[in-house]
């Protein structure tokens, strides 16, 4: 193989990865938009009677894994009651331990959504706390686990 056809190589390579980035990065941004989704659907009723939902656009700025910077744009969800409110602010496609990350910002508490993809393509959200400096081990997210965080969240 001559030098021009190792250039090429490495040329065709790094395409492919700046590509993959940029597609998991729209991907990502259907993803947040698919929890968010989901996470309404479970407040529907506690927003019937006042609670207040909403979306914030928002960018982020990170770096994936081939060194590449991402600016996009991307939503937070705001939950407003009771005098509280919680966001969730979706900080990172790129980590180390999944497939993206949500924190959610409740006064007290460093909680976070944790995406990861199994075997089959398929993503699982994972909601982990922080407490005195350690992690907890994740729970899966679901409909009860996460009224837990909105209620303790919104002092409900």
């Amino acid at each position: 193989m001559s030098k021009a056809d190792e250039l090429a190589a490495k040329l065709k390579q790094t395409r492919h990865t700046q590509a993959d980035a940029t597609l998991e990065i729209d991907c990502w941004a259907k993803q947040v938009d698919s929890l968010y989704h989901r996470i309404e659907a479970w407040l529907q009723p506690v927003a019937e009677v006042g609670l207040k939902i909403r979306r914030n656009p928002t960018h982020v700025c990170e770096t994936s894994p081939d060194g590449e910077s991402h600016d996009y744009a991307v939503d937070q969800l705001v939950i407003e009651g009771n005098e509280h409110s919680l966001t969730f602010d979706p900080i990172a496609r790129f980590t180390e331990d999944g497939a993206g990350r949500v924190q959610i910002l409740v006064p007290g508490r460093d909680t976070f959504l944790l995406r990861t993809v199994d075997e089959h393509g398929e993503s699982h959200w994972w909601m982990q706390s922080i407490e005195t400096g350690q992690q907890l081990d994740a729970i899966a997210l679901t409909e009860n686990n996460l009224l837990l965080v909105v209620q303790e969240g919104l002092g409900l």
